[in-house]
């Protein structure tokens, strides 16, 4: 015990630096070396196996070939991978982990550095708010292994934006302090940086709570004594109020400039957003659907008190991970001890005061509060889930319990105390966290699936479907209770393909998971929220997939060439292939290629006019386009049509066509505003075909049709990015140079 005292007074700040990053790595040494990865279940689904890290498997591939990750073509025929945020194609971690290492040794050092910048920068804020040493260590252990942090750390871009919030703190906090205005510069580069990293709510959440921070911090501020007058008495109020309006005016600078960092991102994910079902934002009720379960309320006191996800003894009536925010029952306890004992301490009150309110808000529609603040506060209804304000109650809770171990260490001054509080902190919340994340071994997961390497061999450019891939996702997690037991069923369950793990494989879906489809792709093959027109066309009776004519049209149509599904498929027209481990394989003979030449055209007056022809057993997607009613263009005939895809990129697709009379070149990739396509060099319109893809018209002879993903809302994002750093640099220098 003497020599640990020793150690800390020798060492004040690397020291305890050090061993909280020992008892973040330790405990996670699988992943550390490379032995396993984390496969957190969603029940019917993987947020990050089948949604977060695809999108960063993706953008390391994209980026090790020299293309720019801002196009993902292996889901949805094609998806915007900038725009959606939650990918953090531009956060910088990002980008140098992908970017220079293996996808999986990225995936693993990412959620280390996560936990290890969660724990620093709240070690650091603690300490600038005067918690001793260890007690700002067991805040930093807490908010690392905080049940908000533990149970989303399958959400990347959400715990990586909140591990950065206790640096905004502290830069708020030390430019109060000190009266330096020009410190809260560096807060625009964290507050840029949690935007970056991609998840906008979270995001969003820390900028509010930061504004709240700096005008309750500022009314602290003491008003400077009054020096004799030697001008005017009006003088005198000025020169009173300026370090205010000085700090003020820094402050509100430092969150524009944030703003203009994030550009890149926001811009882009705006433009997606505005394609969606939460285009000019959403319902109360879908914000507030899967509500906080008041009941969970004891799980701040003991964490399993309405029973555990990991084990499948989950009893709550909502989701366990938006509700969890256990940080462990010594800090509770003392947090409410500090609240209470040391009330008159500003910061004491400040914290206790945002934890119940943050509280309320997590509540959601259990109580008025947070209805009048989503309608009334600019931004909150783009949002759902309200829980994920557990992020401000667990940090609150934490800063209470470090001020008030504080308190009790100067007290008993005891080194044993110290050290013991540290041990029982770290033991409680191991024993309880590390179960929310299972870690699969490395050597079977990285072994590809025999459903793969069939596929695989295939070498032509097509699309995959796994209908009913939820439903084996869902029998995986009964058959491992959870994750508690043998994690063999989710090894086994990949033979689905279950989308998005197709991008893993170096394959292309037709459907996908991603929380943001423009509505029109949604309409096709649906999503998390609801049901695509696809499962109206086919059925499951009797153990036996049966698809209508309809659901055969779609798969030719979209370049699906192979199927794999839980059931038996009775369709006459797919052949089957073989069975593994319950994944019956087919393969589609009539798929249409990737990209083929029409000259008969359906005019559509909606989109559900759209759907209605797409649907009919008279549609022919072989011969005829689907196109808006504003396209008049006379039959052709396209027979003898050669058309060829020579080059199949991130962001540029190159295809030769040779006919006769020309017609419409239709692409089955997805449309989307920023793609622009040229005939031999000129550029021509793209029009919106068959609801969901690309069409463009191409004259007889022979011609090479380029399409080429040029979106202004990324150049303009990338200008207002780069102009921003270039201003937050050069006022910067500007500070550092008055100092000198």
């Amino acid at each position: 015990m003497q020599m640990l005292s020793s150690l800390f007074k020798k060492y004040p700040t690397t020291f305890p630096l050090t061993l909280l990053v020992l008892m973040i790595v330790v405990p996670y040494w699988k992943l550390a070396f490379m032995q396993g990865f984390v496969i957190t279940d969603d029940i019917f689904t993987s947020d990050i196996m089948n949604e977060g890290f695809p999108y960063r498997y993706y953008m390391s591939e994209a980026l090790k070939n020299g293309e720019l990750p801002i196009w993902m073509p292996g889901i949805y025929g094609g998806m915007p991978l900038l725009a959606r945020a939650e990918a953090g194609v531009c956060y910088p971690f990002n980008l140098l982990l992908f970017g220079l290492l293996s996808p999986y040794v990225a995936l693993n050092l990412t959620i280390l550095l996560t936990l290890i910048i969660a724990a620093a920068t709240m070690y650091f804020f603690l300490r600038e708010i005067e918690a001793s040493t260890v007690a700002a260590m067991i805040g930093g252990l807490a908010f690392a292994y905080s049940g908000f942090m533990v149970s989303h750390i399958k959400h990347l871009s959400m715990v990586g934006t909140v591990s950065w919030f206790p640096l905004g703190l502290l830069v708020i906090e030390r430019a109060l302090r000190k009266s330096n205005p020009r410190a809260l510069l560096a807060l625009a580069a964290v507050f840029g940086l949690q935007n970056l990293s991609g998840h906008i709510q979270t995001a969003y959440y820390s900028g509010v709570f930061y504004i709240v921070y700096f005008l309750f911090g500022i009314l602290r501020l003491r008003t400077p004594k009054r020096q004799p007058r030697k001008k005017s008495k009006k003088d005198e109020p000025t020169r009173e109020r300026s370090p205010m309006f000085a700090l003020a005016m820094w402050f509100g600078l430092a969150m524009l400039i944030a703003v203009g960092i994030s550009a890149v991102q926001v811009l882009p994910t705006y433009e997606l957003v505005g394609m969606t079902q939460r285009s000019g934002g959403v319902t109360f009720d879908y914000a507030s659907n899967y509500a906080y379960d008041p009941s969970n309320f004891k799980t701040f006191f003991y964490a399993h008190a309405n029973g555990d996800i990991a084990d499948a003894s989950y009893r709550g009536e909502s989701v366990f991970w938006e509700d969890y925010g256990y940080v462990g029952i010594i800090p509770m306890l003392v947090a409410l001890y500090a609240a209470i004992r040391f009330w008159r301490r500003w910061h004491v009150r400040f914290f206790a005061i945002t934890a119940v309110v943050a509280y309320v808000f997590v509540l959601g529609p259990h109580t008025p509060i947070y209805e009048g603040a989503f309608h009334l506060i600019p931004g909150m209804k783009f949002f759902r889930f309200p829980t994920r304000f557990l992020f401000v109650v667990d940090a609150s809770v934490i800063v209470l319990a470090s001020l008030g171990l504080t308190e009790i260490f100067k007290k008993q001054r005891s080194d044993l105390i110290e050290i013991g509080a540290l041990v029982l902190v770290a033991a409680d919340l191991l024993f309880f966290q590390l179960r929310e994340n299972p870690i699969v071994d490395a050597a079977q997961w990285l072994d590809p699936p025999a459903t793969v390497r069939t596929i695989s061999a295939d070498k032509a450019l097509f699309r995959i479907f796994s209908p009913g891939g939820s439903e084996t996702h869902k029998a995986a997690f009964t058959d491992a209770r959870g994750w508690s037991g043998d994690l063999q069923p989710y090894i086994t369950q990949r033979e689905f393909i279950q989308v998005s793990s197709n991008v893993l494989y170096g394959l292309s879906s037709a459907d996908g998971y991603a929380q943001l489809t423009p509505n029109y792709v949604v309409d096709i093959w649906g999503d998390q929220n609801k049901p695509g027109m696809i499962y109206k066309t086919a059925s499951v009776v009797d153990g036996q997939f049966i698809p209508q004519s309809a659901f055969l049209n779609i798969m030719n149509l979209f370049n699906v060439k192979y199927l794999l599904s839980p059931w038996p498929i009775s369709s006459e027209k797919l052949k089957k292939l073989e069975t593994y481990s319950g994944a019956h394989l087919y393969r589609n003979d009539h798929a249409l290629p990737r990209a083929f030449l029409v000259g008969h055209y359906r005019h559509a007056l909606s989109s559900d006019a759209a759907i209605d022809i797409l649907l009919s057993s008279d549609f022919d997607p072989s011969r005829e386009a689907i196109v808006e009613p504003s396209l008049h263009r006379d039959t052709t005939s396209t027979e003898g049509a050669v058309v060829s895809v020579e080059r199949y990129a991130t962001n540029r697709v190159n295809v030769n066509v040779a006919s006769s009379d020309g017609g419409m070149l239709v692409l089955s990739d997805t449309h989307y505003p920023g793609w622009k396509a040229y005939i031999d060099g000129v550029e021509s319109p793209i029009h919106k075909v068959n609801l969901s893809q690309r069409g463009v018209l191409v004259p007889g002879g022979t011609h090479e049709v380029t399409f080429s993903f040029e979106s202004d809302s990324i150049r303009w994002g990338f200008i207002a990015t780069i102009s921003s750093i270039v201003v937050l640099i050069i006022l910067g220098m500007i500070g550092v140079r008055r100092r000198a």
